[in-house]
């Protein structure tokens, strides 16, 4: 399974891909975000980690047209921002799962775990 992180912190990054090549089966790719959002979808991830706020991308947006032009490649949503109203915008954009960066990484470690038990070789959009 292809896991894609767009996180512009290289430590966030790190931490993801520390954690992620762990599993079996699970190649780990990532990106700064600063990229062309067009990009995610070119990669064919099967499985995407996306920052809310990137330097000099809006992490809203890239869910928002991720999600049109490929709505079935699930997104967690990994953010500092952690209230109400981001989760309930992650929400209506498609965003299947919500995190919070300070407490939430075992969480999605279990995520990466069920759907990597899942996983049928690949989603293709």
């Amino acid at each position: 399974m292809k896991v894609l992180v767009v996180d512009d912190s290289s430590i966030i990054r790190g931490r993801l891909l520390s954690m992620l090549s762990a599993f079996d089966g699970v190649n780990v790719m990532g990106i700064t975000g600063d990229e062309d959002w067009r990009i995610i979808g070119g990669l064919n991830p099967d499985f995407v980690v996306l920052d809310i706020k990137l330097k000099k991308r809006n992490g809203l947006d890239i869910l928002k047209k991720l999600k049109k032009v490929c709505p079935c490649i699930p997104v967690a949503m990994l953010s500092n921002y952690y209230d109400d109203y981001y989760i309930n915008k992650c929400r209506e954009f498609g965003a299947d799962y919500f995190f919070d960066k300070s407490c939430d990484f075992d969480q999605l470690a279990y995520v990466i775990t069920e759907i990597t038990k899942q996983d049928n070789g690949g989603l293709l959009c």
